[in-house]
């Protein structure tokens, strides 16, 4: 094989390809492998065919989104919008200098507390091998004031990159708590300066991370922001005048009412900040089946990780259906969301962890018959 036919390459290996079929198709039966094309040799003589297209990279957003539905139950609008989202970040890190792929916008997940925004671009970038850094908005403070500021976040990002600036550029930031930047949050006054700073790091810009030359600067062009809130009073504002037309059933209209870009822009959202967003996605408020299907049929169900921990040293769990319909309706009841079920297990499993370490090979009944009142 001449070196001008060697079209395409494995990465990091001496394996080359003669065109996109055999490079995609190596790929296809070699997980793991990544095939880009080769930048040693002089395309200028080669005939390809103007339908050849860069081989995509192994983990397609079907895959994500495979990925995520074994460990996320319900929210499928929001998995396969992250999971596009994060298959377009994949791909852009792998060919950055490949004009045509564009830039990835950001995306606003709107949803209450504990129905899962964390937690699904966290799964999505741990299937990715990607950096995920989770920011709480709230609690930042503007550049010059003492506190957790942009600068700050850009020195963490370095470091969970372990000083790799190529993974610290690509990395996914999670942008949580937005909507306490601009109301309900009498702790932080400085909101909207955060804000505007927080626009300025979206849409690409150099975080100096130190005064010594020797230090490069954090460039966030590359870098996917994902922003989440509950926007609650937005909700609460629509589901108001939805009420006096008539509808009454609150617990009907939170699961599926959605909050829409249009609305935001009524409220002291800024515009410019709205503009950049590609996509808004919306979370619904779980109920009781869906808790019950995170108990039971989730990769990632907490209930799993109790048992687990019990069983580790040779104990076993014996929990019956009543218990994990009663953990399922406190936890539609409560505000907290998964949150719920986190707390409730921990209480009820609470003997159980405390003696399986004693080697005695015993069968813990666990039960769970309290009501949201008196739990």
């Amino acid at each position: 094989m001449s070196q001008n036919n060697k079209l395409f390459k494995v990465l990091d290996e001496y394996i080359y390809f003669n065109n996109a079929l055999e490079s995609q198709e190596y790929a296809k039966n070699n997980p793991g492998k990544t095939v880009v094309r080769n930048q040693n040799i002089d395309e200028s003589n080669i005939s390809t065919p103007k339908s050849m297209k860069i081989p995509k990279i192994n983990k397609s957003p079907k895959m994500i989104l495979d990925y995520l539905n074994r460990h996320i139950i319900s929210q499928d609008e929001a998995k396969k919008e992250i999971a596009l989202a994060m298959y377009y970040h994949s791909l852009k890190s792998k060919y950055i200098t490949n004009k045509d792929i564009g830039t990835n916008g950001p995306v606003l997940i709107v949803g209450p507390t504990g129905s899962g925004k964390t937690f699904i671009v966290q799964k999505a970038c741990e299937y990715i091998d990607t950096i995920f850094m989770h920011v709480d908005t709230a609690n930042m403070v503007p550049e010059g004031i003492q506190g957790y500021s942009i600068s700050k976040l850009g020195r963490d990002i370095v470091t969970k990159a372990n000083y790799n600036m190529d993974k610290a550029s690509h990395c996914v930031v999670f942008l949580d708590e937005m909507d306490k930047l601009f109301y309900g949050n009498d702790d932080s006054k400085y909101g909207p300066r955060v804000a505007t700073q927080l626009l300025r790091l979206i849409e690409g810009s150099e975080v100096k991370l130190s005064d010594s030359a020797d230090i490069p600067d954090l460039d966030t062009t590359n870098i996917q922001f994902i922003l989440g809130g509950a926007f609650q009073w937005v909700l609460d504002k629509k589901l108001e005048k939805k009420s006096t037309m008539g509808f009454n059933n609150q617990q009907e209209e939170n699961s599926n009412y959605e909050i829409t870009l249009e609305d935001l822009y009524k409220e002291n959202i800024p515009k410019e900040l709205l503009g950049r967003m590609s996509t808004i996605v919306n979370l619904r408020t779980l109920l009781k089946d869906d808790y019950y299907n995170i108990l039971t049929n989730s990769q990632s169900s907490p209930l799993k990780n109790f048992i687990n921990k019990v069983e580790f040293h040779g104990d076993k769990i014996d929990i019956n259906e009543e218990t994990l319909q009663n953990i399922s309706k406190v936890a539609e009841e409560s505000e907290l969301g998964v949150r719920a079920i986190k707390q409730i297990l921990k209480s009820i499993f609470c003997d159980a962890l405390f003696s399986a370490a004693d080697g005695e090979y015993k069968t813990h009944a666990i039960t769970y018959t309290q009501n949201l009142k008196n739990h």
